[in-house]
């Protein structure tokens, strides 16, 4: 099912592409979030585990554009069929603008704070959209599309504090993928969830064609054939420790994981 009406604005691309440069970032009260890091991500669906506090929320700040980083550099590039590769500085203002309209974000089931004071989910997204300019028919047009897609379409009239946790979840992709963005970068877009929950959020979130980033500890998530993730990043001590297929990494992270509950056992 398509998603959204036909749009006449400047063309994105099918899928970004992501440089780290020895990109780095200290937190203003000395806290390490990344260590210097040189990394590009191109593919299409990519996973990034790792325990609490490792650097997973730091890595997706800094290739959303939302977090600077305070060593090295990062850049984002997309290239549309017939038009010269678009390069984008995070640090630019204006790229910044750009970056905002190419990247969807999505944090567990946090909604813009608007949402809270509209009187409807569907009022939400309707005025999110009204002010890029979107008209009406449009706007409706991708409204019912989401919200049939994301099973939301029987709470479309129900204020944000009337959603149940699941729901919450749900509307927070959608409203990211309202501005159809070129990219989804998600962290831990099922945190909280009971197992069914998560099945549902993870299928909303991989049952279209997008490319999507996105850190969760769910390892049985990022095996499923299904999903198609391609490539998994494996974070410890602010550092990509590994960088591998999700195979792979999960075995890397179990053994991590009981590593460190040995190496604490026994201390």
């Amino acid at each position: 099912m398509p998603f959204f009406a036909k749009r006449t604005m400047q063309p994105k691309p099918q899928q970004l592409t992501f440089a780290l440069a020895d990109a780095g970032l200290v937190y203003d009260d000395g806290t390490a979030g990344l260590n210097p890091t040189s990394l590009t991500i191109a593919e299409r669906r990519v996973a990034v585990i790792g325990l609490n506090g490792t650097g997973k929320s730091t890595l997706l700040g800094l290739l959303d554009g939302t977090l600077k980083a305070t060593t090295g550099s990062v850049s984002i590039s997309g290239n549309v069929p017939g038009c010269a590769t678009e390069t984008l500085d995070p640090t630019s203002k204006r790229d910044m603008k750009r970056i905002d309209e190419l990247i969807g974000r999505v944090r567990r089931e946090e909604i813009p704070e608007s949402f809270h004071h509209a009187d409807s989910i569907a009022d939400a997204i309707d005025s999110m959209l009204k002010k890029r300019r979107v008209p009406e028919s449009e706007r409706q047009a991708t409204i019912g599309n989401l919200f049939a897609h994301f099973s939301l379409a029987n709470a479309a009239k129900e204020p944000a504090s009337a959603l149940n946790s699941e729901q919450r979840h749900l509307l927070a992709i959608a409203a990211a993928l309202s501005l159809r963005p070129s990219c989804i970068v998600a962290d831990e877009p099922s945190k909280g969830l009971d197992e069914i929950g998560t099945a549902h959020v993870a299928k909303a979130l991989f049952s279209y064609n997008s490319q999507v980033i996105f850190a969760t500890h769910d390892t049985d998530m990022i095996v499923r054939p299904d999903y198609a993730i391609e490539r998994t990043l494996v974070l410890d001590s602010q550092s990509i420790v590994f960088d591998g297929t999700p195979v792979d990494a999960v075995a890397f992270y179990t053994d991590l994981i009981r590593r460190r509950y040995e190496t604490a056992r026994l201390a």
